[in-house]
């Protein structure tokens, strides 16, 4: 009865010495993402914003960046990303003109009326 004894007790001190080193771990690990959080590793401060992007293709685009101040245009491809101007100059992007919206058909009207092809609008105004 005593080796049967000895190999319970071993058996619950393994997995007790096991639970104590899971549980050390993970409070380690809390204890790092609490640290970097509260010095802003995980991206709780923005150092880069986006402040317009042009795409010209699926795969390439413009993008003009704000990184710590200074204004960046840089050239986005599916393979290379570079640098291609820093912008001294403070940039105003607030809209205030008020921009009337124009309809595609109007735009299409518009293309097609010197082109000689005639269109509903051309007719309607041959018309009257």
């Amino acid at each position: 009865m005593s080796s049967t004894s000895d190999i319970w007790f071993a058996f619950a001190r393994t997995f007790s010495v096991f639970f104590v080193v899971l549980a050390l771990l993970i409070l380690v690990f809390y204890m790092i993402k609490r640290i970097s959080a509260a010095k802003g590793v995980n991206g709780s401060f923005n150092h880069i914003n986006v402040l317009s992007m042009h795409h010209f293709s699926p795969k390439e685009k413009l993008v003009l960046l704000d990184v710590l101040g200074e204004t960046i245009l840089i050239g986005v491809t599916s393979n290379h990303i570079s640098k291609l101007s820093s912008i001294e100059t403070d940039l105003d992007f607030s809209v205030t003109e008020n921009k009337k919206k124009t309809r595609f058909s109007d735009y299409l009207g518009q293309k097609l009326s010197g082109s000689g092809i005639r269109t509903k609008t051309d007719l309607q105004k041959k018309g009257q």
